[in-house]
């Protein structure tokens, strides 16, 4: 049954005082008479997640005068949802606000604000199915049968690289794509980039932003960038910054993804000793946790490297890496992403290899889980090879996930390369939707020969810095 928007508490139900001191000298309470809904009523969000607009509540005495300092209760009855804090005060213009994430279930959601325990006023919101709302697309049964994706890049080419993507919160409610133009291997135009998109298939440059968000510092260059969301509900977007012998991880943080502040940096190491960071916050393992590998001073010609693990209280102050467990055997890591699936307890990676010995012409995407972030359990087969579509003939490269709210399917954006004489590689990025059982499935089948690249020792190496990107 739906409870209408205000109720009304004649004096003798509702009395909230003043103070303590009941003598005749006081001043008389305030009374509460009405309390009517008058913003963010009946919006929609997926399961999970926090509503774009705030609950605002306004408070008044019989005549509609508005009442200031009236302590109300927020209450979450159908949904499973919850606010930051269960009690306010009304301000001196009566009004009271809250912001409200959705329950896990589909289906309606209501929160009650009540005074003295009496219900005084509703609101109302719905969430979709989990099964149904995230996403949207029809599941592949394999990568190959990504589509590519069409970006329009700053400068011109469409050709992109090292894919990000994360569901925004509140003012910066969709999907948004952090990702880099690489023209031909150019790291000069290899800048972070930003695209938003309310179904995680069709991308826009969202209004008001210019792209790149970042341009490099003289003599270095940018790349690896990773979006993420903060406990503040802003879009928290780290970036590596190549430049004088150092790697160092800058942040740039907005609350609409319009509106960027200035660049503060995070983590600096000798180069190319933090490669590839993938950030995560809100496990349980730890507030902020970050993953990158470490190839020492050759970069992707390294015979070994490592992949390492960081944490954070705030994600500002990083503490130092300790080494993960995580390698594929006969394989060296160059570029990873790591994915927290709640519905599971589990970390899922993606990283891209080049067979040990060899450069970062990396032709195998694998994938790894683990339960702490720390120890990994990996598999046989890699889950999409070098060639599975044309446009990746000759280079699997960095990708990333994310999962629908029930762990049950993933949309994955994978990034790679063809090889073309007398031009360069040719960067693209593709997205496509598996089930996670099916995803797994490839990566636990039997080992079988990675699809033979003609002529692979004779590709340059995919970065004109061979030292690594």
């Amino acid at each position: 049954m739906k409870l209408s928007r205000h109720w009304y508490l004649a004096p003798a139900v509702l009395l909230i005082a003043c103070g303590s001191d009941s003598s005749p000298s006081s001043p008389k309470p305030p009374v509460a008479a009405e309390v009517t809904l008058v913003g963010g009523d009946a919006q929609q969000a997926d399961p999970q997640d926090i509503l774009p607009n705030p609950i605002t509540f306004r408070v008044a005495d019989s005549s509609g005068k508005p009442l200031a300092k009236i302590p109300v209760s927020f209450v979450v009855t159908i949904g499973g949802g919850s606010v930051p804090a269960a009690t306010a005060v009304s301000d001196p213009t009566g009004l009271v606000s809250t912001t409200w994430t959705m329950g896990p279930i589909g289906g309606a959601q209501i929160l009650e604000l009540r005074i003295n325990g009496a219900v005084m006023a509703t609101a109302d919101a719905t969430t979709c199915d989990p099964a149904d709302c995230f996403p949207t697309e029809q599941l592949s049964t394999s990568l190959d049968e990504a589509t590519l994706l069409q970006l329009a890049t700053y400068e011109s080419s469409g050709q992109t690289v090292h894919p990000s993507v994360v569901r925004g919160h509140g003012t910066a409610t969709g999907f948004w794509l952090a990702i880099t133009p690489y023209p031909g291997g150019n790291s000069g135009f290899e800048n972070p980039s930003l695209y938003r998109s309310m179904d995680a298939s069709s991308w826009v440059v969202p209004p008001g932003v210019t792209n790149p968000l970042e341009l490099p510092p003289s003599g270095g260059y940018l790349s690896d960038p990773d979006i993420a969301i903060g406990g503040d509900n802003r879009l928290w977007l780290y970036y590596r910054t190549v430049v004088g012998n150092q790697n160092i991880i800058d942040l740039v943080r907005s609350s609409d993804g319009i509106h960027w502040d200035s660049p503060v940096p995070v983590v600096t190491e000798p180069s190319h000793e933090v490669v590839s960071p993938a950030v995560i916050h809100g496990a349980p393992q730890a507030p902020w946790q970050m993953w990158s590998v470490n190839s020492g001073s050759q970069g992707c010609t390294a015979p070994v490297t490592d992949v390492e693990l960081r944490t954070s209280s705030d994600g500002i102050t990083w503490g130092d890496p300790y080494a993960t467990d995580l390698a594929q055997p006969g394989q060296s890591i160059w570029h990873i992403d790591v994915t927290w699936i709640p519905a599971r307890s589990e970390y899922w990676a993606l990283y891209n290899t080049f067979p040990t010995g060899t450069s970062c012409t990396t032709d195998a995407l694998y994938l790894a889980r683990s339960t702490d972030g720390k120890h990994w359990t990996v598999y046989p087969s890699p889950v999409a090879r070098a060639g599975m579509i044309d446009a990746f003939t000759h280079i699997i490269y960095r990708s990333t996930m994310i999962a629908d709210p029930r762990g049950t399917k993933a949309t994955l954006w994978i990034s790679g390369a063809t090889y073309v004489v007398n031009q360069g590689y040719a960067w693209q990025t593709a997205t496509v939707t598996v089930s996670l059982d099916n995803l797994l499935a490839l990566a636990t089948a039997p080992n079988t020969m990675l699809k033979a690249i003609p002529h692979r020792r004779s590709l340059p190496p995919p970065e004109p810095d061979v030292g690594g990107h």
